[in-house]
């Protein structure tokens, strides 16, 4: 058997992941297709468009056989953890052969040679990136600025500055670390950059249709299948309404003490003080937003540091599930009919709980049921902030034909 994993977020699904999907197919020859989703939050610090089981719906339509959910601390997360949780999930499988992921340049060659040199780091590296954060920048930019300065040629450099590939490297990190069996294949991206937003043709990013949808621009239909596009240009009450979350968010923030905001992930260096004093001084998310970014502290990361207040999530929790033998859980989103056999397949040869419904719960260690809760906090927040009727967390999953 051989099967196919993707890692995604369909925030929302649209044509170059239609194209995606069925490259991965192709290329791999796979007699299965694996998608694990990212929850109702997604690494931007936000929620998604509309919820998970909606999303995990749009990809069974368009190709996958089974998707699971990312748990909520991978899936908000820097590029490292997000990449290293998903991976785990798809290894914990044990039936996933091949990772399709998409790059702005399939060389898998220099994508290997950066993956290398990040993973050993060498200590000239290690005290270069430590002289650049120390100048007030980003993890990311100091990694970038440190690898120039380590010699990294500027062909490999530029392969790096690009979204997808960021994301590339961690995921060939994270195979070496902790999934040698599965294969890489890396599937060009088409159409307009990733943060592009034009709309051009029938291809558009996701953060250039999620900008459409709002001004309620009707070209962005030509870039979704029909069963992703239409309900959510015409329906008022699919999208997740960010601004009703945002005053829930903010809340979440106010109501924590300075220690408390230290135990969340990637908060160091004295940030909670800076948290603290900061969120009482602001009316709105946005203006909290500005009021506490830096060059260190970017903006995705500060939202990310907020979306773990709102669910919860500490930097014990990353750390409990990120060292356990697991790695992760398989919890199950939604899957084919046709697909039965794979999924009796995964319950023989799984290395970490399946969880299907309730019951599945009971035998499972307290920090896969902490995450698991985690997960479903997620959903009664979204149902609390949306008038769309949202499908509850282990209530069994999507089945289609």
């Amino acid at each position: 058997m051989r099967v196919v994993g993707i890692i995604a977020e369909y925030n929302p699904l649209h044509n170059g992941h239609i194209y995606h999907l069925e490259r991965a197919r192709a290329l791999s020859e796979a007699d299965f297709c694996v998608v694990v989703l990212s929850g109702n939050f997604v690494q931007r610090g936000e929620a998604a468009c509309t919820d998970k089981f909606s999303r995990a719906t749009w990809a069974l339509r368009a190709g996958a056989d089974l998707v699971l959910e990312l748990p909520s601390v991978y899936a908000v997360a820097p590029a490292e953890r997000f990449a290293t949780g998903a991976v785990r999930t798809l290894n914990a499988t044990g039936v996933v052969t091949d990772l399709a992921f998409g790059c702005e340049a399939p060389d898998l060659q220099t994508l290997y040679q950066i993956s290398d040199i990040i993973a050993t780091e060498p200590p000239a590296l290690q005290e270069a990136i430590k002289k650049h954060l120390s100048l007030g920048k980003s993890y990311p930019r100091a990694r970038f600025d440190a690898l120039s300065e380590y010699g990294v040629p500027r062909s490999m450099l530029a392969a790096i500055a690009q979204p997808n590939n960021i994301l590339a490297v961690e995921y060939l990190g994270a195979i070496r670390q902790f999934a040698p069996g599965i294969e890489p294949l890396p599937i060009e991206r088409v159409g307009t950059g990733y943060h592009s937003e034009e709309i051009v043709g029938e291809f558009a990013s996701a953060t250039a249709i999620r900008k459409a949808i709002i001004e309620g621009r009707h070209e962005i239909l030509n870039t979704m299948p029909s069963f992703v596009g239409g309900p959510l240009l015409y329906d008022d009450q699919f999208i997740i309404p960010q601004e009703a979350l945002s005053d829930v968010m903010l809340y979440a923030i106010r109501r924590m003490s300075a220690s408390e905001l230290a135990m969340l992930p990637d908060v160091a260096e004295g940030c909670q003080n800076v948290l603290y004093r900061s969120v009482r001084e602001c009316r709105t998310l946005s203006e909290f937003y500005e009021k506490i970014k830096t060059k260190r502290y970017t903006l995705a990361r500060c939202k990310r540091i907020v979306a773990s207040a709102l669910l919860g999530i500490t930097a014990d929790q990353v750390r409990k599930l990120s060292q356990s033998r697991e790695g992760s859980y398989l919890k199950v989103l939604g899957f084919k009919r046709q697909a039965r056999a794979l999924i009796s397949e995964i319950a023989k040869c799984k290395s970490a709980p399946m969880i299907l419904r309730n019951s599945d719960l009971e035998d499972c260690p307290p920090f896969v049921r902490q995450n698991v809760e985690t997960d479903m906090l997620s959903t009664d927040i979204l149902s609390y902030v949306t008038t769309q009727e949202v499908k509850r967390d282990l209530s069994g999953a999507v089945i289609l034909p």
